[in-house]
């Protein structure tokens, strides 16, 4: 009976284990860590070269800020903005990133795995969603965002920061139908949603981040597990001695 217990408690220490390395992984900063301090683009600067040179990058003073949801619905898809938020509201949905494949490489027994183009944050263990966010400007309403998984972070802290460059994009079809009632509760338009994202750097560097993410996991699973089933067999031990 003992040692049925000892293996129960072994189990659900190993879990634990996983279950918050998978936790702390998903949610390291390496973005900032690996970009680290990049010049501000200014707006002189975007008049040359292409669109992913240079959203989500650090903004410039003289980038325009979205202030009101007027000036919002003003904005054209090809000009270069930027938003300093208020406040920020998780939807819990997020779109596949574009450089994440539709179908995932699998063995030959299993197969591919698709991966749909929206999907629950829930399940987004990997990072390959980026996640629509409600929002608040200056004038206290609220539009529709996309942003790296540290500017989240920061505007969920409370901190003030200027989100990177940006632009109006389309918002995806299959999750309109998912975010509509939060968007309408704020009077959101479901017509834009401010991109930020660098895809250009995430791109070349999506392999390096997985690797990381994988390397602290398991080293924190495998840490963290071996403290939790040494107190278990400390506190058994005690108790056949009892």
């Amino acid at each position: 009976m003992k040692k049925m217990l000892r293996k129960v408690l072994e189990f659900v220490s190993v879990i634990i284990a996983l279950i918050i390395a998978v936790l702390v992984a998903k949610d390291l900063p390496l973005e900032s860590l690996l970009r680290g301090k990049e010049e501000p683009v200014t707006l002189a600067m975007t008049e040359g070269g292409l669109p992913e040179d240079y959203i989500g990058m650090p903004a410039a003073d003289d980038i325009p800020r979205i202030e009101d949801a007027e000036s919002w619905e003003d904005t054209w898809q090809t000009s270069y903005v930027t938003v300093e938020p208020e406040a920020i509201i998780p939807t819990g949905v997020g779109a596949r990133h574009p450089w994440i494949s539709a179908y995932s490489s699998g063995s030959r027994r299993s197969g591919s795995r698709y991966r749909p183009d929206v999907s629950d944050m829930t399940f987004d263990i990997l990072g390959e969603y980026s996640e629509y966010f409600l929002i608040q400007l200056p004038d206290q309403s609220y539009i529709l965002a996309q942003m790296s998984i540290d500017d989240a972070r920061a505007l969920k802290a409370g901190k003030k920061i200027t989100l990177p460059i940006g632009r109006k994009g389309a918002v995806h079809q299959q999750a309109i139908s998912q975010i509509e009632d939060a968007s309408r509760s704020y009077d959101v338009n479901m017509e834009g949603v401010f991109y930020c994202i660098n895809d250009q750097w995430n791109e070349s560097h999506n392999m390096l981040m997985l690797l990381i993410r994988y390397g602290c996991g398991a080293l924190i699973a495998l840490v963290l597990g071996s403290i939790l089933i040494t107190i278990v067999d400390k506190i058994l031990k005690e108790k056949t001695e009892e």
